[in-house]
């Protein structure tokens, strides 16, 4: 079950044929698509009926009822969506300034809540000032899109974020990929970065969104100091879990405030929907004002912003959930181990479970969902063939004994499809 194959398997479906008509790959995936559904292996927006908890009521259309699940498909790592300090902050400011802003941040979609969040998010950074935008996607894109020429070159971890990278596209400043980690690799390239390119940009997950694994940022900094190159890391898996006090993987390697461009999402721990730049005041002010990403969305709802304040305030003043979380992480990345599952070496709330073989993964995703456990398969694009896995999300919600029904249920499971 560990070993990872010389030969990539086939993956499920090869990539849209050529044609000169564009709607014509819509034509060839739609029937793909719908025999997947019909053999009961596509498990991707499946509807909630109640908010996201260790267990969750869905609608199961395969059984035309709804049903409780065991949730380990969410993004909140810390359970905050449902904390009751959370939800009443947001009740009580969409009586206040109702339910959206109506504008773009530039023009009338700023209000005094905005700025509160701003000055919030800076100060959990140890940073001059902070930028808000409508989401995590948005926050990288924009950022990268207004600090970046043709003239520029970005260097990024192989396994960083899409958005980092459609970031780059829109720039148009080349992109050169390093091997996951190897900073040998990240020097040469920089070495010969500097010969090509003005100016150089280093991009890293802090957390990678697939494998739960931990940038190596010290040595990031390092490098990134040494050949004078601008380092951004984005923090989306690793706001209010990773640290001492849960302030990143910057506070992990004891380089809070030094971190040139810090990106994150406000959807992951924070449970709401935004994303933010936090460092100086000056590249703050650029960004804000250059961004098209920025500029052209409207602001992010006034409830939601409240509800997010209250998030920070909980992650400073109650530190019991990310205790709580690490406790389950450890728990049930220990117990995978032990079943010879391959976790990818995580340490974070994300914790991959290989299973390269698609077909395979789908029908472990069937039984799991037959169980009334609730998680979701990543294929190609998403990851690279061979490297399909269920992404299992841990959070401060569950109790032991939901940790203890999925691996039960996967123990048994690996004997069906993994007798050898």
């Amino acid at each position: 079950m560990c070993a990872r194959p010389l030969i990539p398997p086939k993956p499920c479906m090869s990539p849209p044929p050529e044609d000169s008509n564009l709607l014509a790959k819509a034509e060839w995936f739609y029937p793909r698509l719908k025999a997947i559904q019909a053999e009961g292996g596509y498990f991707y927006r499946r509807a909630l009926t109640t908010a996201p908890g260790n267990k969750v009521q869905m609608l199961d259309a395969s059984r035309s009822q709804t049903r409780e699940m065991l949730l380990f498909s969410s993004n909140s790592y810390l359970a905050l969506s449902t904390h009751p300090r959370v939800v009443e902050a947001s009740r009580a400011a969409a009586e206040k300034y109702g339910y959206g802003t109506g504008s773009v941040a530039l023009m009338s979609g700023t209000t005094d809540l905005h700025l509160a969040l701003e000055e919030k998010i800076a100060a959990f950074y140890r940073c001059e000032a902070a930028l808000v935008f409508p989401t995590g996607y948005q926050a990288n894109v924009g950022t990268i899109q207004a600090l970046l020429t043709d003239k520029d070159v970005v260097l990024a971890d192989m396994y960083a974020h899409a958005s980092i990278i459609d970031g780059v596209k829109l720039s148009d400043a080349a992109l050169k990929y390093f091997p996951h980690n190897d900073m040998d690799a990240l020097e040469a390239l920089l070495i010969r970065a500097g010969r090509h390119f003005k100016g150089k940009l280093i991009a890293t997950d802090g957390v990678f969104s697939m494998d739960g694994d931990i940038a190596l940022l010290d040595r990031l900094h390092a490098l990134a100091s040494q050949y004078k190159a601008t380092l951004l890391v984005d923090e989306a898996h690793a706001l209010g879990i990773i640290g001492a006090t849960g302030r990143g993987t910057a506070e992990m390697f004891g380089l809070e405030g030094k971190i040139d461009l810090t990106i994150g999402t406000l959807s992951k721990a924070p449970s709401g929907i935004g994303g933010y730049l936090a460092g100086r005041r000056d590249i703050i002010e650029y960004v804000r004002h250059f961004a098209r990403s920025y500029i052209f969305s409207t602001s992010i709802p006034v409830p939601v912003v409240a509800g997010l304040i209250e998030v920070f305030n909980i992650l400073e003043t109650e530190p019991e959930h990310r205790d709580k979380l690490r406790r389950n992480t450890e728990y049930l990345t220990r117990a995978l181990s032990d079943l010879g599952f391959d976790t990818l070496g995580s340490k974070t709330a994300i914790v991959p479970v290989l299973i390269p073989d698609e077909q395979i993964l789908r029908k472990i995703c069937r039984d799991l969902h037959n169980r009334g456990i609730y998680v979701t398969p990543v294929t190609f694009p998403a990851v690279a063939h061979g490297r399909a896995r269920i992404r299992l999300s841990v959070s401060s919600a569950h109790e032991r004994e939901d940790l203890d029904r999925l691996i039960g249920a996967l123990a048994e499971l690996k004997q069906v499809y993994f007798r050898s």
